[in-house]
């Protein structure tokens, strides 16, 4: 039985810098039955964008139209595509081989072929030369990344980490032309919501982190980019939020948690911090604890009864903050870097390595550093016992709920420093 076409577009705006690298990978897919849509929105470079498209012949379809923004080139390509799927492959980005063919397999395996497949991916920092991986399995767990709105909602989905099958731009429509920084994300929500979706974690593209990214140099990125967060909360309903995060309260405090790290987050961060305070208005302080039974099940009979964080960095803090929010106490951290031993950070004690040895007995630890791995390593290199990874951590408390009165302690205590 043929395989069915795949439609990669490539919209391109002055792209003679990397589009070369996009449309070979493009070509160079496993997968045997790819078409390939270069649509040149308007380039104004002397012709520079137009010739690399060009000397490709009839390897690659080529489009030239008006300027109109990075959607109506998507949509043009959509519009003229042969295929029964369709790929989006920014012209600064590129495809590892097994991109189309992976993503076609895990359809086929879910048993509909209007599934929507997206998958892990990899940076391109330019300005370093250093490739970083992202795993969201490490942060959600399958259920939550196959779970309709959860991926774009939640930004763990990447525009040209995806395989749409024709039929969803009848039920949806196409990419709206008039967002010029989001429409990606935004038709993503739309085109996700209520159906079914597969997810591959192997990296199978890498993006390109420069300084010429729209996401860069937009003015609009930024108000797009708070409009866009308070309109998902709108359009969701109450189940839906219930079925992303357990509760709608979880829903809201999720989104806060997770927007707070963002820079281009502002005025997203006041609508959810509104809608938080609603709920907690009328909560009174608890002296209510958290139960170990509920982070370490397995070690339920060892007499583990004290938590240590190791990293008292970004993650660290991070950590420690979720934890207090559910009433759990934090013993001390431990670290690597000697300047932070015998300090406190955030109120806790800050430790080195020979600290954790020494007062190890019934001491979780959890790793809430970047590099995991390694110094899981390091701990069990050192007979410490009680070990939990950042990400093992987050998924458990994804789904529990803040104590209602902490929260409100700390939302009022952040509007005082803001203030």
């Amino acid at each position: 039985m043929e395989k069915p076409i795949v439609s990669i577009v490539i919209p391109v705006y002055n792209g003679a810098n990397y589009m070369k690298e996009a449309i070979d990978s493009a070509l160079n897919q496993t997968y045997p039955n790819c078409e390939v849509i270069v649509v040149n929105d308007g380039s104004n470079d002397n012709g520079a964008t137009e010739k690399i498209a060009l000397s490709y012949g009839d390897r690659i379809r080529y489009i030239k139209k008006e300027n109109g923004g990075v959607a109506t080139a998507v949509n043009r390509g959509i519009k003229e595509m042969k295929g029964e799927y369709f790929s989006w492959l920014s012209h600064d980005d590129y495809y590892y081989p097994q991109k189309i063919e992976k993503q076609i397999e895990a359809i086929e395996k879910s048993g509909d072929k209007t599934a929507i497949a997206h998958s892990n991916f990899d940076f391109l920092n330019m300005t370093t030369g250093e490739k970083t991986s992202v795993d969201w399995l490490k942060q959600y767990d399958m259920q939550q990344l196959t779970n309709s709105n959860f991926a774009p909602v939640f930004l763990c989905i990447h525009g040209c980490s995806i395989l749409i099958h024709k039929s969803h731009f009848e039920r949806v429509g196409l990419y709206d032309p008039e967002l010029i920084a989001t429409q990606d994300s935004v038709f993503l929500f739309h085109v996700m919501r209520g159906q079914k979706s597969v997810f591959v974690p192997e990296s199978l593209f890498v993006g390109r982190i420069h300084g010429e990214q729209g996401s860069q140099t937009l003015a609009c990125h930024r108000p797009e980019y708070n409009k866009m967060f308070e309109n998902f909360c709108e359009w969701l309903t109450d189940d839906e939020k219930i079925n992303m995060c357990g509760s709608v309260f979880n829903f809201y405090y999720r989104l806060y948690v997770l927007l707070k790290q963002s820079p281009k987050a502002d005025t997203i961060l006041g609508y959810l911090k509104d809608k938080l305070l609603a709920f907690v208005e009328d909560e009174i302080m608890s002296d209510g604890t958290g139960d170990m039974n509920l982070l370490f099940p397995e070690w339920k009979d060892k007499g583990v009864d004290r938590i240590c964080l190791f990293g008292a960095g970004d993650y660290g803090k991070r950590m420690l903050n979720e934890l207090q929010l559910r009433g759990f106490l934090v013993h001390s951290y431990i670290d690597n870097d000697e300047k932070k031993w015998n300090t406190r950070i955030c109120g806790i004690p800050c430790y080195g390595m020979d600290y954790l040895v020494k007062h190890q007995e019934h001491t979780a630890v959890i790793v809430s550093a970047l590099a995991e791995d390694e110094i899981k390593l390091q701990l069990k290199k050192n007979n410490i016992k009680y070990i939990k990874k950042y990400s093992e951590i987050y998924k458990k408390l994804f789904y529990c709920e803040p104590l209602k009165s902490v929260l409100k302690e700390n939302l009022k205590h952040e509007h005082e420093v803001e203030a």
